[in-house]
């Protein structure tokens, strides 16, 4: 027996020493458990028992191994009970009966074996009723006035208690966790404690805590032993030992031989060939059986060999030391991108020995994923995939900068940014940008969107499982959407969100970063930018001219005309969307392909670009008299293209047509790439003109039969631009510099209301007379774009520039 402080020491080396030799990769597990228990020998114990400790870890990782291990090398335990405690959960509600019988269950095992380990395995499944009983049995009970069936007077004093959980077992693979448990594990444990004390569980239809108050209160008490995730260096080595223990017996039962040239390589390529099954417990059963259905195959060939021997080649090396070298990488393509890993066999004969090769290893896509409850993913889309958009890449990168580099941060005592606002038109890339963003952190990434914005819990749990396994980063995909709420058309709530932002503990080394994507700058909630919440601002503006080339590039990898102009096609996709862009490639594809046509053309992809814009074409017969129509069109459009070529220079056109379409007769398009800060009372007059040439270049060519109902949108544009330019804009020389927005008298009226009324009349009879005067003077440039309309039914923005310059 152990009697001094020497032999203790003695004790718990070789005790340590043992419990590492068997139990792979949780050395500071194993000193924790040595420490504890060797201290309750040697102190006077004023529990009712020996020791308690709660076991955290995920699944196969080594909790319930240790305990079977602490009973073969630990002379004061003498044997494992352990109770599995899914079998104790009542649902929403446990029979009284079930109680006692887990309460005598104890007892009486207790009471046979007094120097033992009780394993309380899952303990977080059991019904909380049943937890309340353990607390009882595990301490004085007589003080908190509960009287037990049958407990009597037994020895609890030389009993260790083991509680486990898999709850939190992410959580204690976090780099700042793990970096915390070993600096000051005082205050590791009250965090992971903190951190179950709000875990809940599903019961029902709703949840629950997952730990009753007082149990957990008295585990807090006592020791707390993570569990590290298993390296696959570990995983190799629990293959190797049941590989060598099963080859051992086969060649003593077969008579065989059976020989591992490099053993260690093949154990190590079985091993992986498991996966996404990767685990102890899975290893330990899988890696005999195959290996014995290979020795079986061998034999059953031919059944004069005497001896096996296995051997890998330099390929399938070279494959296995890449794993090895990047454990990270290679868990990402098994868990977040779907891969296994395949081996290729090549066996041979000679003179009584079957050699069997490792021919090759190779990454192979899994045909039917595997769902897992795992939400997080992986992108594989760098900032190099995505056209255009540099500005936007080139600010991410100073961000990723200072996530990678927090030091920059600390010299001005700033803490990690807590995440981004992406805002842009619709289409634009946002949340393939996003995605980019987390893989070139290589941080794992979960996405909310949809209906899911709506849900509270979603949000709540979106960003417990980002903090277990942080870093990562968690999206939040246009927010700025409608839906339901209570029967009520309404925009998400965000106090879910400012909620989960204002609780976060951000730290450098296992960052949580919030992306938020919407269409506006506007629609950003002045609550989500205050200090501490999300701090950056970035715009993702339309796609420029580089990504729309990108796109077109991409489709002209199709069969198509060689001829085809790719800067005219790239001008008239300005201000489209990657999703639009996308659409054009496969809706000009699938019109060639209809039509048994061998190529794309030009004139495909425009007119495919045209429908997506404005629609498609209508046929003749939807228009009545379609030859007079057409002409009035042409001389209307004819004359908003010259006078806005002459009046607005600035503003380029990008195409004329009168092909008529679902959604207009006839339209002058403009580029998108134009972007004018500001507008001048002069630019505002001309658009004016602009606006109204349609008509009045219909009516000189036609008299009153060109006053039609065509121009009601251009009439609608101009004369609210007048309103805004005198009452909004303080242009108008009478009334001078105002802008009666929100201002009303008491009958509800604006502020000048009649007077505005007078001037707008003004303006309207000025802009008239000048595109008349316009219109006269311009008449030569207008008919012959109306003349070259009426033949081609379009003219493109260079064209149209030569026949306006001939012409003036």
């Amino acid at each position: 027996m152990m009697k001094n402080k020497e032999n203790y020491n003695q004790f718990s080396k070789n005790l340590e020493s043992k419990l590492n030799d068997s139990l792979f990769d949780q050395e500071y597990g194993v000193e924790t458990i040595v420490k504890t228990l060797v201290q309750s020998y040697m102190i006077e114990n004023k529990s009712k028992i020996q020791a308690l400790f709660t076991l955290i870890g995920l699944p196969n990782s080594g909790k319930h191994f240790a305990c079977e291990l602490l009973e073969k090398l630990n002379p004061k335990i003498e044997k494992v009970k352990t109770f599995y405690m899914e079998q104790y959960s009542g649902g929403t509600g446990v029979d009284q009966a079930l109680v006692l019988s887990f309460q005598n269950d104890v007892v009486s095992f207790v009471k046979d074996n007094p120097t033992a380990i009780l394993v309380f395995e899952d303990i977080e499944k059991a019904d909380l009723q049943i937890q309340f009983s353990l607390f009882t049995l595990l301490t004085d009970s007589q003080k908190i006035g509960i009287n037990l069936q049958e407990i009597g007077d037994i020895d609890f004093s030389n009993i260790t208690v083991v509680v486990t959980t898999t709850l939190l077992s992410s959580l204690l693979q976090r780099k700042d966790l793990l970096k915390l448990l070993k600096k000051d594990p005082l205050q590791a444990h009250t965090l992971v404690m903190e951190h179950l004390s709000k875990e809940k569980i599903p019961v029902g239809e709703s949840t629950d805590i997952a730990f009753d108050k007082k149990l957990l209160s008295l585990l807090n008490e006592h020791t707390l032993v993570s569990f590290n995730k298993l390296s696959l260096k570990a995983l190799i080595k629990i293959g190797a030992r049941s590989l060598h223990q099963m080859s051992q017996e086969f060649i003593k039962k077969s008579g065989l031989t059976i020989e591992y040239e490099e053993f260690d390589k093949i154990i190590s390529l079985l091993t992986l060939s498991l996966s996404p099954y990767i685990n102890a417990r899975y290893i330990k059963e899988k890696i005999p059986k195959i290996m014995f259905n290979h020795f079986y195959d061998t034999l059953k060939i031919n059944n004069n060999i005497t001896q096996i021997c296995y051997e890998v080649s330099k390929d399938a090396k070279d494959f296995l030391d890449n794993i090895l070298n990047d454990e990270e990488k290679f868990l990402t393509k098994i868990n977040k991108q779907h891969n296994k890993i395949s081996l290729e066999w090549d066996i041979t004969y000679s003179d009584g020995v079957a050699y069997c090769l490792i021919k090759n290893a190779f990454y192979l896509k899994e045909k039917l994923m595997i769902k897992t409850d795992e939400v997080l993913h992986i992108s594989d889309i760098k900032f190099k995939d995505i056209a255009g958009h540099k500005k936007v890449k080139d600010e991410l990168k100073q961000i990723i900068t200072l996530l990678k580099e927090p030091e920059r941060l600390k010299q001005f005592d700033l803490l990690a940014p807590k995440g981004m606002f992406l805002y842009g038109p619709s289409g634009m890339g946002k949340k393939l940008i996003a995605r980019a963003f987390a893989s070139e952190l290589n941080m794992p990434y979960i996405v909310i969107n949809g209906s899911d914005l709506f849900n509270a819990n979603n949000i709540h749990k979106a960003y417990a499982q980002a903090y277990s396994s942080a870093p990562a980063i968690i999206i939040f995909e246009d927010i700025d959407i409608q839906g339901i709420v209570g029967g009520i058309i309404s925009t998400m709530s965000l106090e879910p969100i400012i909620e989960e932002l204002d609780s976060l503990q951000q730290s450098f080394e296992s960052p949580i970063f919030t992306i938020i994507t919407l269409s506006s700058s506007a629609n950003i909630s002045a609550d989500l930018l205050q200090v501490n919440r999300i701090d950056i601002q970035i715009e993702v503006p339309k796609l420029d001219m580089e990504a729309r080339r990108f796109f077109i590039k991409d489709i002209l990898k199709k069969p198509h005309n060689k001829n085809i102009d790719i800067q005219r096609v790239v001008r008239y996709i300005s201000g489209m969307g990657g999703n639009e862009l996308k659409r054009i490639g496969q809706e000009a594809s699938l019109y060639a392909a209809r039509n048994g046509l061998k190529e794309l053309t030009e004139e495909i992809l425009l007119e495919q670009i045209n429908i997506i814009k404005y629609g498609s074409k209508l046929e003749n017969k939807q228009i009545r008299d379609i030859e007079t129509s057409m002409s009035k069109t042409a001389y209307h459009e004819a004359g908003h293209a010259v006078l806005s070529y002459v009046l607005l220079p600035k503003i380029k056109i990008e195409q004329v047509t009168v092909a008529p379409r679902s959604e207009t007769l006839g339209f002058v398009s403009y580029h998108n790439d134009d972007y004018i800060d500001a507008t001048s009372k002069e630019d505002l007059f001309n658009d004016v003109c602009v606006l109204l040439a349609g008509r009045i270049a219909k009516m000189e060519k036609y008299g009153e039969d060109g006053m039609e109902t065509g121009a009601i949108s251009d009439l609608e544009v101009a004369t609210t631009q007048v309103y805004a330019a005198i009452a909004l804009f303080g242009m108008d020389e009478e009334l001078g510099y105002i802008n009666v927005a929100g201002l009303e008298t008491g009958n509800g009226k604006p502020i000048l209301s009649e007077k505005i009324e007078e001037r707008i009349l003004v303006w309207i009879s000025k802009a008239t007379k000048t595109t008349k005067k316009e219109v006269k003077r311009l008449w030569k440039a207008i008919d012959a774009v109306a003349i070259e309309l009426i033949k081609k039914e379009m003219i493109d923005g260079e064209e149209l520039k030569s026949i306006i310059e001939a012409n003036i």
